[in-house]
């Protein structure tokens, strides 16, 4: 009886076993910065995530504590953006707790965007970071090819270098120092010895030197200006936004989901009268789009970051 019961669990075990191997490496690939604190995973290649000497692999600057460098400086020590709730280890690269009015995403909020995790992906739903996969494919490190259909150029392309991550479009409450935006017209994303920013689309083409980012107004050009509060607020159907042009110039004005996707472009135009303006918008995405009920940012560029409030559309 005792032989049977041990062969019965033998049995199932080697039958887990084999189904296990059947299950898609994507769910499983590089889904920790490192397994066990070891230099596995990403730690192969970067070192210990919390070392003081951290040497950049694209421009050979020296950071100094890049863990430091993401909890103090970028985060203002909100541990919750990148931590999850089992505690300080494993730190899981798409999920977190989730900081201070950031999505609980990890380090997809700054490295991925919404926009490639799309039915149109072949690794959906696990899409987010696709830049990223082929920035590693297009300098010859070939691991994330074996894993993610996405990370070959030729079976999907990013969204653009200008499209931003979903904490640069979102970055929550109390977080000044945060890189707001991906194509670097205000440096937003040099931190201690970085050089040319982040390459988000992978395509080894760096921030203002990336085609897409041609889209955006050049360093300089932004209108000073001040955003109000939308009013009313809730609202349904229709909300009024003002802002405050102290100084003429471009202004971009745009409404984003609480996942940092864009949902529509209010204002791209060039000011030349300081005044207060006012723009009315109607709760609908890009081409009459209908969204749902929740809260959306508004964001307004100008030439020292970005100012960004939230409303609420109620239905």
């Amino acid at each position: 009886m005792e032989k049977h019961y041990r062969a019965g669990w033998i049995s199932l075990l080697i039958i887990f076993c084999s189904l296990a191997l059947l299950v898609p490496a994507t769910a499983f690939a590089f889904s920790q910065y490192s397994q066990n604190g070891d230099d596995t995973n990403c730690a192969g290649c970067h070192g210990d995530f919390r070392n003081n000497n951290y040497i950049s692999l694209v421009d050979g600057q020296l950071w100094g504590n890049i863990h430091n460098l993401h909890r103090s400086t970028m985060l203002n020590g909100d541990c919750s953006a990148c931590h999850g709730p089992s505690g300080w280890f494993p730190v899981a690269l798409d999920s977190s707790t989730g900081g201070e009015g950031l999505e609980a995403i990890g380090c997809m909020g700054c490295h991925g965007r919404s926009e490639d995790n799309v039915a149109s992906n072949p690794s959906f739903p696990n899409g987010r970071g696709a830049g990223l996969k082929q920035f590693h494919t297009n300098a010859g490190v070939t691991e994330c090819t074996g894993c993610h259909d996405d990370a070959d150029p030729a079976n999907y392309t990013p969204v653009g270098e200008e499209v931003l991550p979903p904490y640069y479009a979102s970055p929550g409450t109390s977080h000044p120092a945060m890189p707001t935006g991906p194509c670097n017209n205000d440096g937003s994303e040099h931190f201690a010895g970085a050089t040319i920013g982040l390459d988000n689309d992978g395509d080894h083409v760096y921030d203002t030197a990336d085609p897409g980012c041609d889209l955006s107004p050049v360093p300089g050009s932004f209108a000073s200006a001040r955003l109000l509060q939308n009013h009313p607020n809730p609202f349904n159907p229709t909300t009024n936004i003002q802002y405050v042009v102290d100084e003429p110039g471009h202004v971009l004005l745009q409404v984003f989901s609480v996942t940092g996707q864009l949902v529509q472009t209010l204002v791209d135009t060039r000011i030349d009268r300081a005044a207060t303006y006012q723009v009315t918008w109607n709760g609908q995405g890009e081409g009459g789009r209908t969204l749902a009920s929740g809260i959306y940012f508004y964001r307004l560029d100008s030439p020292n970051g970005v100012e960004m409030k939230k409303m609420l559309l109620l239905k």
